[in-house]
């Protein structure tokens, strides 16, 4: 699945879970992505740079390298060994966000709110 497949799918046929879906190095820079659920997802790699993933599930997802500058991760619905090492987090809102269980191993944090996050 590509970029232009999963927002189709997203906004327009109102799809929320895409499952272990294999979009290693999608471009999804800027998208609204409220509410998805990518449980078990491989998204390593991938540009998610200033998209809104707000109130997501990302349980067991893999964001390895992933960019995600300036993105909205607040209020994770579910973030349970979520992988983000390596992960770009430069100026992200993870407020509220539980990362009990992630594993931020080398990635980049700095600016990033992390206000109310356990």
């Amino acid at each position: 699945m590509d970029a232009e497949e999963l927002l189709e799918k997203y906004a327009r046929r109102g799809e929320r879970k895409f499952h272990s879906e294999d979009i290693r190095g999608v471009d999804l820079e800027s998208a609204d992505l409220s509410g998805i659920d990518f449980k078990n997802a491989n998204l390593i790699g991938a540009n998610l740079n200033n998209a809104n993933l707000s109130k997501a599930n990302l349980e067991k997802t893999n964001l390895t390298r992933a960019s995600l500058i300036n993105a909205n991760l607040g209020e994770l619905v579910n973030s349970y060994y979520l992988n983000l090492t390596g992960a770009e987090l430069s100026s992200s809102n993870l407020r509220n966000a539980n990362l009990e269980s992630a594993n931020l191993r080398n990635a980049n944090l700095e600016s990033v709110n992390l206000q109310k996050a356990c």
